[in-house]
């Protein structure tokens, strides 16, 4: 990559940087955000007009978070914790969206100033090439983006070629076309009449301004952050229409009648909170209101110490967000109960897909999954576009042959393509991602599992379901410290969401690990009446030798899972990715259990 040093900018080259800002700007990442815009804008304007090294975080106060000239950083952190925002937004554009991107701009820790890369091939425009000992110019290396794939299933697929003057124009000539065809190209958002959410079949909310009720306006600009990161959070999701910053400002310090708000900006739903800082201690309040009737949907209050403000603001921003749009959140569980209420008239395709996951969350037989698959069907036959549909039969197929819910389970190669077309039909549904990579995950092909995972996680960050799912894969994989942290972090965001993946993924480790006795604690918090919850606690109880609990767990396991053998166990932990030497310490635990001698094998 291209590092142009500061006041070198020719006109070309600010175009290009301004063009590249516009890209930034009109992301999800910043596009909720107008403190966050202008602390961007305002940074790279002073470094075009070559100014870049004298930026200060007074100067950037007063002009751009309009402090007075009494302004003082270590009273008030507004520029330190804006530009932590800024600086964790740019890397999650250019982690996701803006991976092709021809400009990089980052904001190095320690400085104001950004860093602006060329990632072309060739020089800026109109800069002089570089000259080697004999005056001819050196051409400049292609790199080849790697696809993103998450811990131990990232590989590196960059390596070192040199290439020939021929070969390094063709590259160019095809980059340049690949580019515009990608910018020319419409991207469909979620909320956006046409796209993948369309507007009539998903609830609308509004996030009003926080109240800051610490007394200080200078304290406004930790509210407004936190309602800024809940917006666009919010906007990542594929099932829900976030009003635009500019529509719900307007509120801000105003008397709040939230049926009003609903009919003004026509949302259905009203998220609105409050945040008051007493010395290192900050409380924040936040309720979900249906703006139609004007009751309660959901409230929480959340006491935090002021350590760190920036890890503070993410982590209740993320339960906040899990909470209200993440898998078995408030508006989920609300709209459900609308569509039980509607009609036979009445019903769209919508609603018969929150009535199959309405049934499907909270317990999982047989017959519910056939309900559920009735529901889904019905709901393709009134909208064959239905992405949402066709993404929850996709996942009722895996579940349904992994855990020994279908009579005739669907062969694991339609599994696979039926997860790929719900992919193909939103690529930006965090949902979609998280079945195909579960598709992938136990039909052995890893690789694809990881990149799924790793986009699955990026698009949705605060969805616990999704989080403790894959956690618990990636743990079962081998890599353990992730998996677990992925299902403790889904566990504290939303306990509802992850249950069952976060137990499972925490007592498995926890018996590697040689620790018995809390891996049966967390085992038994989560006890389902599922074959697999008696099969994984077996081995425990042999372990700790529990002979008769054992004996117990394998009559239970005998009801669910008949005909089950001893082999049955190390199938199972197979199916799971588990590694020989693990499956080898698995089957130890089952084989002191005892459940095989000649007198467990005769009992009720």
């Amino acid at each position: 990559m291209t590092d142009i040093p500061p006041r070198c900018w020719n006109e070309s080259e600010q175009a290009a940087v301004r063009e590249q800002l516009e890209r930034i700007l009109r992301s999800t990442s910043f596009q909720q955000s107008r403190r966050r815009s202008r602390f961007l804008e305002y940074i790279i304007d002073e470094t075009l007009a070559g100014r870049g090294d004298r930026l200060k975080g007074y100067t950037i106060a007063c002009e751009v978070f309009d402090r007075p000239g009494t302004f003082d950083a270590n009273i008030d952190p507004v520029v330190r914790v804006e530009a932590g925002r800024v600086r964790d937004r740019l890397r999650e554009y250019y982690d996701g969206a803006g991976q092709g991107d021809p400009i990089r701009v980052e904001l190095p820790k320690g400085t104001y100033t950004p860093s602006i890369e060329f990632r072309r091939t060739e020089a800026p425009p109109n800069a002089a090439e570089p000259q080697n000992a004999d005056g001819q110019a050196h051409a400049a290396g292609a790199e080849a983006h790697a696809e993103r794939v998450s811990g131990r299933f990232a590989r590196a697929k960059r390596s070192p070629v040199a290439l020939s003057a021929f070969a390094v124009f063709f590259l160019l000539i095809a980059a340049a076309g690949w580019w515009a065809v990608r910018s020319s190209a419409p991207k469909p958002v979620a909320g956006e009449a046409g796209g993948p959410a369309d507007i009539a079949s998903v609830p609308a909310m509004a996030v009003l301004p926080f109240t800051n009720l610490s007394g200080d306006p200078k304290e406004d600009y930790f509210s407004d952050g936190l309602t800024e990161d809940i917006q666009t959070e919010l906007a990542r999701s594929r099932d829900l229409r976030v009003i635009a910053r500019n529509s719900t400002f307007q509120f801000k310090g105003q008397p709040v009648d939230v049926q009003k708000i609903g009919r003004d900006l026509k949302v259905r739903y009203v998220l609105q909170g409050s945040a008051r800082r007493v010395g290192d201690n900050v409380r924040i309040t936040t309720q979900l209101i249906d703006a139609k009737t004007g009751s309660h949907v959901w409230a929480e209050k959340y006491d935090r110490e002021m350590a760190d403000l920036l890890v503070v603001q993410d982590e209740v921003v993320n339960q906040i967000v899990g909470k209200v749009a993440g898998s078995y959140g408030a508006i989920e569980s609300s709209e459900a109960k609308s569509a039980l209420r509607k009609s036979p008239e009445q019903i769209q395709s919508y609603d018969l897909v929150l009535r199959a996951r309405e049934i499907v969350q909270w317990n999982w037989t047989p017959e519910i999954f056939q309900t559920a698959r009735n529901f889904l069907n019905k709901a393709v036959a009134l909208d064959p576009e239905n992405s949402r549909a066709r993404r929850e039969l996709a996942w009722i197929a895996v579940m349904g042959w992994v855990f020994r819910l279908d009579e005739k389970p669907v062969p694991a190669d339609e599994i696979a393509r039926q997860a790929a077309k719900a992919v193909e039909l939103d690529p930006a549904d965090a949902r979609a991602r998280m079945i195909a990579a579960s598709a992938y995950f136990f039909t052995k092909q890893l690789d694809r599992f990881g990149a799924e995972a790793a986009q699955a996680l990026d698009l949705a960050p605060y969805d616990a379901e999704i989080m403790s799912t894959l956690g618990c894969m990636i743990s079962a994989a081998g890599d353990h410290d992730r998996g677990v942290a992925l299902a403790e972090k889904a566990n504290r965001i939303n306990p509802d969401a992850s249950i069952g993946w976060y137990n499972s993924t925490v007592y498995t480790a926890l018996y590697l690990a040689g620790n018995y006795r809390r891996a049966l604690e967390i085992a038994k918090q989560g006890i389902q009446d599922m074959f697999y919850v008696y099969l994984e606690i077996i081995p425990i109880y042999g372990q700790l030798g529990m002979k008769p609990d054992a004996a117990d767990a394998w009559r239970r396991m005998q009801r669910l899972y008949p005909g089950a053998t001893l082999q049955s166990f190390a199938d199972w932990w197979r199916l799971w990715n588990i590694n020989d030497d693990e499956v080898g310490r698995l089957m130890d635990g089952v084989h002191k259990s005892g459940i095989f001698e000649p007198d467990a094998r005769t009992g009720p």
